[in-house]
């Protein structure tokens, strides 16, 4: 008894989480580079040192920043999938180390979603699926999957659990 509104098969996230995970990472290296800048102004003006190490720092935190930018991203796009069926919740990721995760809907003992600002304003919600052994998270995904995949979580534990009382 497949919902009819989940896909079945292994699904990706969609190009919107891409985009938001860059407009994070260039908030994130933006307080990065005025850090940067403040602490070679106070060398220069009340310490009196010449900032050559500040040039090597400002090298490694741009080559990073471009790294996280462009390319990782993009990566966990093509890497990331998640699927969904009657009885069990999987994740696949990973680039370099592949790791897939499949959860017992059964075993669910809580579910959280949360969003943020940029998240809100791309329609992407995080979802995170608690078990008594770890949890499994989907960044990013859309706030219309997100909302069926709770449901349809909550759906199958209540069916579970009425099954156990009628035993």
């Amino acid at each position: 008894m497949q919902s009819s509104t989940l896909k079945s098969g292994w699904q990706r996230l969609s190009l919107d989480s891409v985009k938001v995970e860059r407009q994070y990472v260039a908030i994130r290296f933006s307080l990065y580079a005025l850090l940067i800048a403040v602490m070679t102004t106070v060398q220069i003006m009340w310490l009196d040192l010449s900032p050559w190490w500040m040039w090597i720092v400002t090298g490694l935190v741009a080559a990073l920043f471009i790294l996280k930018f462009y390319y990782i991203p993009r990566l966990r796009y093509d890497y990331f999938r998640y699927q969904v069926d009657e009885e069990f919740l999987g994740v696949k990721s990973g680039v370099i180390f592949r790791k897939i995760e499949i959860i017992p809907l059964v075993k669910v003992q809580f579910i959280d979603t949360s969003t943020g600002p940029l998240l809100r304003r791309a329609g992407l919600m995080n979802i995170k699926v608690n078990t008594a052994s770890g949890f499994a998270e989907i960044q990013r995904l859309e706030e219309r999957r997100t909302l069926e995949l709770r449901r349809h979580i909550e759906r199958f534990a209540k069916l579970e659990e009425q099954e156990e009382e009628s035993l």
